[in-house]
């Protein structure tokens, strides 16, 4: 199943940043996996994704039959894990994010790829972590290097806007910079 966001010409999309873009090419739109992370990107960004809809691409292929020509999409080969591969996951890290170090439920834990599947990570267990949606949602298809540095950046960026007048950040800030 591919869930898309279109409004019947674009495609919502994100860019290797990570911002909310809108494309063309079918080829190039966000795969969201399930209609809840559509649902929670509408919600995210109402702005950007106001008269987008969802569609399921593998509903609308049935639905045209197979004398239509469809486009084609470019995918990351993602799979549904086995129980026991899940099991396996899991007790690695014992039931925390491998990013935030929360306790995520078995019911509610995401498998995922420290090198992305997109960047020639593979679905050996080697590469693969529990994560909690919000992490997973966050780093989607990038190194863990660029994620930390990512994160780095916002935690400097928001510290800097709130406590920008107090001595104490400033040290902080100072000292920190040396760090990253």
């Amino acid at each position: 199943m591919a869930i898309l966001l279109t409004n019947g010409t674009y495609y919502i999309a994100h860019s290797k940043r990570g911002a909310v873009i809108k494309v063309e090419d079918i080829g190039k739109a966000q795969d969201f996996y399930s209609l809840e992370r559509a649902i929670a990107q509408k919600n995210k960004t109402p702005g950007k994704c106001a008269g987008y809809y969802y569609i399921d691409t593998d509903m609308a292929d049935e639905a045209q039959g197979e004398n239509k020509k469809k486009p084609k999409r470019k995918r990351t080969k993602h799979k549904a894990f086995s129980m026991q591969k899940r099991q396996d996951v899991y007790l690695k890290t014992e039931g925390h994010c491998y990013l935030c170090g929360e306790f995520v439920g078995f019911d509610s834990f995401e498998v995922e790829h420290k090198i992305p599947l997109s960047k020639g990570g593979t679905n050996e267990l080697d590469n693969l972590f529990c994560a909690c949606h919000c992490c997973n949602s966050i780093k989607h298809d990038i190194y863990p290097e660029d994620f930390l540095e990512k994160i780095s950046q916002i935690f400097m960026h928001q510290m800097q806007t709130q406590n920008k007048d107090s001595l104490k950040w400033r040290i902080i800030h100072n000292e920190l910079k040396k760090m990253i």
